[in-house]
């Protein structure tokens, strides 16, 4: 699998979408994956068959921006995915309300 990274700088909307659309006229069925990095960067991962790409952006809603104005889906599933692992089972929060009740 080819990739190439961009981590040279974070770029704004304009410069984003020139990279996404570029990105998906050379790849067929190109899907992008946004992660935030902080109050100041996100990080698109451009995906699409044998082909990588990872863009750094200012932030999440201008990575969100590029991919809407050059037609390229976001795939999220593994926020999704997180979420599930990083939710609290019953006996977390049963030991929780014990600590709190000692206090």
């Amino acid at each position: 699998m080819g990739m190439i990274s961009d981590l040279g700088r974070s770029l704004g909307t304009e410069e984003l979408t020139t990279v996404v659309a570029a990105f998906a006229a050379a790849n067929d069925e190109a899907v992008a994956a946004i992660e935030y990095l902080g109050k100041r960067r996100a990080r698109i991962v451009l995906t699409s068959g044998q082909e990588a790409l990872v863009v750094l952006a200012v932030s999440v809603e201008a990575a969100r921006a590029a991919c809407a104005a050059a037609s390229v889906p976001v795939d999220n599933g593994w926020e999704r995915e997180l979420t599930e692992l990083a939710r609290p089972t019953n006996d977390l929060w049963r030991a929780q309300a014990r600590r709190q009740l000692t206090r």
